[in-house]
């Protein structure tokens, strides 16, 4: 017993690697192999990239061309006590309830509002009226049905997309208390303490829809179909009740006819600082954060919808990631990403 304690403290002591953390590595060794072919084949990219200086070529001991990045100077801001992360209980302050979240909001089962709707439309079903009307009559059902947002939800918050962007897009959130989702939010939030629920998949805030999805397992096997197009494209399902009516998806399908401003004129307004930048940051309404299970969740930038099936349940999204010219040069992104060799040739 005394010598596998001493083998586990020399292994500890050397930094010896996880078999998550081996894979992880190996992923993204192969990713930005893959990634060098496209760049290669891709003059257009290639100059794209170097103008918004987010890399610098150079050549290797061994004369092949490697890619470096580019890491802006973080500049030291006077923190908001009322944002630390510390006990709430020293400050004496009431314990914030991360679960509370709005009577309203959409957890995929939508039973309040449906069973007030079909109670009040179902013998109306017998009768064979139209969809046409049966859909006007949900919605008028439904605002009067919804109560108003808490001052606390996220429903009533704007996210804070200018600092999310110029601060992690490409990286990871860290956490010290093991509140994932919570870290994000807190990130987001311009309160301390909003409320929100942990188990849902797809967030409302006033200005936007954020969406949290699980890319791979906890031991680093990325699940098949989720990134194409060399982590240019992401397939996504909504929850099991929602459709075309339901708010967040509305929300959604608005990016489809949007006309989205590019990542790089977008990354520029994101660096300027002052209060005319942030009334002229662009607003896009669709956000992206994904991890593997277990990990922390990398910002991922903007989504824009490409395509959908309306009549599928759950309902099946195909997305555009906007950002993922800045996201291919990130290591925290190219972890997530398990890139085919066919996607370099679309």
């Amino acid at each position: 017993l005394l010598l596998i304690i001493i083998i586990i403290i020399i292994m500890s002591s050397a930094g010896a690697l996880t078999p998550y953390e081996i894979k992880r590595d190996e992923r993204v060794a192969r990713n930005k192999a893959i990634l060098a072919k496209l760049i290669a084949n891709n003059p257009l990219h290639q100059h794209m990239m170097v103008r918004m200086g987010s890399k610098d070529d150079s050549d290797d001991e061994d004369g092949e061309r490697t890619t470096k990045t580019k890491t802006k100077k973080k500049i030291k801001r006077e923190i908001n006590l009322e944002d630390v992360r510390r006990s709430g209980r020293i400050r004496k302050l009431p314990a914030p309830i991360y679960t509370t979240f709005e009577l309203n909001e959409d957890l995929g089962d939508g039973t309040k509002n449906r069973k007030s709707f079909n109670s009040a439309v179902g013998k109306k079903r017998k009768s064979s009226e139209s969809e046409e009307e049966l859909k006007k009559q949900k919605k008028s059902i439904d605002k009067k049905s919804q109560p108003p947002s808490s001052p606390q939800s996220l429903k009533a918050l704007n996210a804070k997309l200018k600092h999310i962007y110029s601060e992690f897009l490409g990286h990871r959130i860290e956490t010290n208390d093991g509140g994932l989702k919570a870290a994000v939010v807190h990130e987001l939030s311009p309160i301390a303490h909003p409320k929100f629920s942990k188990m849902s998949g797809i967030q409302e805030w006033r200005n936007c829809v954020v969406l949290y999805v699980n890319v791979g397992d906890k031991y680093g096997n990325s699940y098949d179909n989720v990134f194409t197009n060399c982590g240019g494209c992401i397939t996504w399902f909504a929850q099991p009740r929602q459709d075309e009516e339901s708010s967040p998806i509305r929300t959604i399908l608005s990016t489809m006819s949007k006309k989205e401003v590019s990542c790089e004129e977008t990354k520029n307004k994101a660096l300027e600082e002052g209060e005319e930048a942030e009334k002229s940051f662009p607003k896009w309404p669709v956000h992206l954060f994904c991890r593997m299970e277990g990990e922390t969740y990398t910002y991922c930038g903007r989504l824009k919808a490409l395509n959908y099936e309306a009549n599928k349940r759950p309902m099946k999204f195909t997305f555009q990631l906007l950002d993922a010219p800045l996201l291919r040069v990130s290591q925290d992104f190219l972890s997530l990403v398990e890139l085919a060799d066919g996607d370099v040739h679309q």
